[in-house]
């Protein structure tokens, strides 16, 4: 028994030496070491189990060596939909943006990320009503299959994300769309008086978007475009555009730079009857003759690029200088 006791001693004196104690707590450990040695032993041995779920999480979740996600690859099933809502769109191009007028990102890439609000809705026999999102895509959003993150506000429901995936494949003549990464966080979205929008996602998305360029009224107007959403688009003033998320692999600043609003008003039926001018992209790097009758059709305005460019300049400036 002697020997056992002072075997069991010298245990718990290394785990003493492994956790130092201080203060009060150290004065308690003192006290039930002398008294129940056995007992002090069992609870340091159950604090450190206690701690692996956090040790486990640090590693897994946040540490820099966590396991890829696998891509969903969604197919679309022939369903009927409807959207109307509205969207604005942040990504690093200049204004005009080259992508919305079917030419090549102005510095080769475009991480264009839109925030969607869709005010009512449907696919097939899902409500999409009042569902919100972020969209980020990858090289360019305007021919990109490969979704770099799809972000669905907490308030959504596992029926709507699979029913706005299977949406969004219907955009592509495969019918097929990959998103390698999909999460629902909070989305955080505040719209002032129809114009200004900022829109967060903690810890990853601070997005902030002016239609009017700090003007009573927006200085913009709708403009012929290429778009998953809309065929026409207003330019707006990029304030703040970041996002910063390892899981996903985006990590940028772009504040400054182009952004865009849209109205979304859209079916199934302007997909099927190839009538987007998305559908129609080659990167000529101007509205070719299928999206020019298109345009013609639909009575759209074609942009005046060195306008908007000069526009652009000039409001920025106006507002710097706080005229």
């Amino acid at each position: 028994m002697a020997r056992a006791s002072a075997s069991l001693s010298s245990k718990i004196g290394a785990v003493s030496t492994a956790t130092p104690t201080t203060g009060a707590t150290a004065c308690v450990a003192s006290s039930y070491s002398a008294s129940f040695p056995g007992l002090l032993l069992t609870m340091k041995i159950l604090g450190k189990i206690a701690l692996l779920p956090v040790l486990i999480y640090s590693v897994v979740v946040r540490g820099p060596e966590a396991t890829p996600l696998r891509p969903e690859v969604i197919h679309y099933d022939g369903a009927d939909w409807r959207l109307r809502g509205e969207g604005v769109v942040a990504c690093p191009c200049q204004v005009p943006c080259p992508c919305r007028h079917n030419g090549s990102p102005t510095y080769g890439h475009c991480e264009a990320t839109l925030y969607l609000q869709i005010r009512e809705g449907h696919y097939a026999a899902v409500s999409l009503n009042n569902l919100r999102l972020v969209q980020t895509s990858g090289p360019c959003a305007m021919d990109y299959q490969k979704l770099a993150a799809l972000y669905f506000d907490s308030s959504s429901t596992p029926e709507q994300q699979l029913a706005f995936m299977r949406l969004v494949s219907s955009f592509f003549p495969t019918g097929v769309a990959e998103f390698p990464y999909v999460r629902t966080v909070p989305i955080e979205a505040e719209v002032t008086e129809d114009r200004f929008f900022r829109i967060v996602i903690p810890g990853v998305l601070q997005m902030s978007v002016d239609r009017n360029w700090g003007r009573p009224t927006a200085p913009m107007p709708p403009i012929a475009a290429c778009d998953h959403f809309s065929n026409t688009l207003q330019y707006s003033q990029n304030i703040r555009y970041g996002m910063h998320d390892n899981l996903a692999n985006v990590d940028f600043d772009y504040s400054n730079r182009q952004a865009n609003y849209r109205t979304v008003e859209l079916d199934i039926s302007q997909y099927r009857s190839g009538s987007m001018l998305v559908q129609h992209v080659d990167r000529s790097g101007w509205f070719n003759e299928p999206q020019l009758q298109l345009i013609r059709e639909q009575h759209l305005a074609l942009p005046d690029l060195e306008g908007i460019r000069e526009a652009a300049s000039r409001l920025r400036r106006t507002r710097r200088e706080g005229r």
